[in-house]
């Protein structure tokens, strides 16, 4: 379901996905359209610069224990694969319109930094035995927004990733309000667990609910 709110004269239609679904793609290909003027993702700059050359690099592709497990519960609700199909839709039309997607995300060094500060030593530690408890856990399988919702509060139930999950939020909703001012009609595209922190932040800074419309 897309939602759509006005930051500072821009309608910003943001498109919830679920990270890995291959449904996903056909999703995201039909929301492009000529009616924006600016498209963005929660991506990194150079997330979205492998996304575009991922049949290139698919050999050079490492996927970790984590993200093995979330494709697996994820599979119940069909095929899934990497990079996030939903992503690399937007990515793929926006290059066949020769128009560039905006990142959303920091870029590498600056998430580096930032998870140097907030990840603790024990915290990557756990990692691993967090992946071996999330392939016997029961997530919430209602819907696939439901699971990747679940899924996200386990992996971040540790106080340095619920951190970094903060700030990465408040770092997307601070660059969709940059965006906006030089926008009239901007598409974001945002997995599905990041949109309630993103419009929380945004409803604080004065973009209420009352602007707010879901379709």
């Amino acid at each position: 379901m897309m939602i759509s709110v006005d930051i500072n004269g821009c309608t910003v239609d943001i498109l919830p996905v679920v990270k890995g679904l291959v449904s996903e793609y056909d999703r995201v290909k039909e929301a492009v359209s000529e009616k924006y003027d600016a498209f963005a993702v929660s991506l990194g700059k150079e997330d979205i610069i492998a996304v575009g050359l991922r049949d290139e690099l698919k050999d050079d592709q490492e996927i970790e224990d984590i993200d093995i497990v979330y494709l697996h519960h994820l599979g119940s609700f069909g095929t899934t694969d990497v990079p996030a199909p939903a992503f690399s839709a937007l990515i793929d039309e926006c290059n066949n319109i020769s128009v560039p997607v905006l990142p959303l995300d920091m870029d590498e060094e600056s998430f580096s930094a930032v998870y140097c500060d907030l990840i603790t030593t024990f915290e990557l530690l756990k990692e691993g035995r967090i992946a071996r408890k999330a392939l016997k856990k029961s997530f919430d399988m209602s819907s696939p927004e439901a699971f990747v919702i679940s899924w996200d509060i386990f992996v971040n139930s540790s106080k340095g990733f619920r951190e970094l999950t903060r700030l990465r939020e408040k770092y997307m909703a601070n660059r969709i309000k940059l965006l906006a001012r030089t926008s009239e009609r901007m598409l974001a595209v945002i997995e599905a667990e990041r949109i309630a922190g993103i419009m929380s932040i945004l409803d604080a800074d004065g973009h209420s609910d009352a602007d707010r419309r879901k379709r």
